[in-house]
C-alpha cells in the first residue's frame, strides 16, 4: 500500500504541469513598439490684432486664446481647407483691404465665419462667406430677394463687409470691439459696455460665441500665417487657384433662364451657377446683372447675344436696331 502511494506521488511529481513542475515563468514582454508623439504648440509671444498687442499677460486671455489655437491646430481636415481655399480667395480681399487702407487681419473674418465657402449657409439665416442676415444685408445695398441673393456673390458680398466693418470702427474707434459687434450686433455690445462700464473687448462680458469670436479670428491668423511651424506644408500645386471667369453686364427686359444664358457662352447650367452662386435659382428675372462666364468666353456670348440667339423667348438678348436693351458690355 504504501509503495502505491509513493509511486502515484512520483507520477504526479514528474507530469507535466505537476507538482514538480513549479511555477512557469511569464513570458518575456515584448519589445515597446514605436511611440507617436504628438508636438506642444505654444500660444507665440507677441500676438498682434490690427496692429494692437494682444494682452496676453492677462491670464484669461492667453488661456481663451490658447484653447481656439489648440482647436484650430489638430483640426487637421478643417484647416486643411482653410489653407487650400485662401489661396483662391483671400489675395481678391486683400486687395480691397490695402485699397481701403484696412487692416490685413479683417480677412480672417471671413474664414471664421464661413470657412470662405460661398454658399454657407447658418440655422438662423445668415449666409455668404461672410455671413449676413437678410436687414444687413440690404443695408449695405446687397441686393436679397426671391430671385437673387448678393450675400453669395463673393466680391459684392466683401466690398459689404469692408464697409460695415468700416462702419462699426467708426462707433467704437477699437477693432476688437469692432469685431465683437460684427459677430453680434453694435447695439449689444453698446449696452454691455454701458452696464459693465468697460471699454476693452478683453474685459467685457459678452456671448459666449462672441466672446470666442476674436480669439478665433486670432488663432485663424497665427495658423494660417505660418502653417509650416504647425505642421501643415501643402503642396503649392495643391492649393485652389482662383476661379478665372470673364464678366459682362447684361440688362434682360425679359426673364431668362440660366440654361439659355450657359449655352450662349458653351458653357452649361451648373459651371455658370458655380460661377454666379446669387443667381438663386433657374432663371434671371428682368433688370440689369453683372454675369461672371467661364474664362475666354465672353466674345462668344457677345456674338450670340447681338444676335439674339441667347434665347428664343426673349427680345430682351436683341441689341439697339431691333429696340431691345443693350447688349453686354465686357470689361476693359
Amino acid at each position: 500500500m504504501v509503495m502505491v502511494i509513493f509511486s502515484l506521488l512520483a507520477a504526479l511529481w514528474l507530469w507535466p504541469g505537476g507538482l514538480g513542475a513549479g511555477q512557469v515563468a511569464a513570458p518575456p514582454p515584448a519589445p515597446p513598439g514605436d511611440t507617436v508623439r504628438f508636438p506642444y504648440f505654444r500660444v507665440p509671444e507677441g500676438v498682434y490684432l490690427c496692429g494692437e498687442p494682444v494682452p496676453l499677460d492677462d491670464p484669461t486671455v492667453r488661456e481663451d486664446l490658447d484653447r481656439e489655437l489648440t482647436i484650430d491646430v489638430w483640426s487637421r481636415a478643417q484647416t486643411t481647407m482653410w489653407i487650400k481655399r485662401a489661396h483662391r480667395y483671400l489675395p481678391e480681399v486683400e486687395e480691397k483691404l490695402r485699397s481701403r487702407r484696412l487692416p490685413l487681419d479683417l480677412q480672417y473674418v471671413a474664414i471664421i465665419e464661413s470657412d470662405l465657402r460661398p454658399a454657407a449657409r447658418s440655422p438662423v439665416g445668415a449666409a455668404g462667406p461672410w455671413q449676413f442676415m437678410g436687414p444687413t444685408a440690404q443695408r449695405f445695398q446687397l441686393t436679397y430677394n426671391q430671385a437673387v441673393d448678393q450675400r453669395l456673390d463673393f466680391g459684392a458680398a466683401t466690398d459689404a463687409a469692408l464697409s460695415y466693418l468700416q462702419r462699426l470702427y467708426q462707433i467704437f474707434h477699437d477693432w476688437p470691439l469692432a469685431l465683437a459687434a460684427y459677430n453680434c450686433g453694435e447695439a449689444r455690445v453698446q449696452k454691455e459696455m454701458a452696464i459693465q462700464g468697460v471699454n476693452s473687448f478683453y474685459r467685457l462680458s459678452l456671448p459666449e460665441e462672441t466672446e470666442r469670436y476674436v480669439h478665433r479670428l486670432l488663432a485663424a491668423k497665427i495658423v494660417l500665417e505660418d502653417p509650416a511651424r504647425y505642421g501643415y506644408e501643402i503642396p503649392a500645386d495643391q492649393l485652389y487657384p482662383p476661379l478665372a471667369s470673364d464678366e459682362v453686364s447684361i440688362t434682360l427686359a425679359k426673364a431668362l433662364t440660366v440654361r439659355r444664358l450657359a449655352e450662349a457662352c458653351g458653357s452649361y447650367y451648373k459651371a455658370l451657377k458655380t460661377l454666379n452662386p446669387w443667381i438663386k435659382g433657374a432663371e434671371l428675372p428682368p433688370g440689369s446683372y453683372r454675369l461672371k462666364l467661364p474664362q475666354g468666353s465672353a466674345s462668344r456670348f457677345q456674338e450670340a447675344w447681338q444676335r439674339g440667339l441667347v434665347g428664343s423667348e426673349p427680345e430682351a438678348g436683341r441689341s439697339g436696331p431691333q429696340g431691345g436693351p443693350p447688349g453686354p458690355t465686357l470689361p476693359r
